[in-house]
């Protein structure tokens, strides 16, 4: 049987913390808000497509 080291996630996760802690200025900057917005919007037209309100609509 393989003998397990305790302290082997926590020293593999830190290198992953410090890589995703830092921010490209290059990168797209996306605001929270866009992102709430999208999620809003999308989860009313899954609410309506549900219901048959779109179908009913465009139908």
């Amino acid at each position: 049987m393989a003998k397990k080291d305790k302290n082997s996630g926590i020293q593999q996760a830190a290198g992953l913390i410090r890589y995703f802690d830092e921010e490209s200025e290059d990168a797209i900057q996306i605001p929270k808000s866009a992102v709430y917005g999208a999620c809003i919007v999308f989860s009313i037209v899954i609410y309506l497509a549900q219901h048959g309100v779109i179908q009913w609509i465009f139908g």
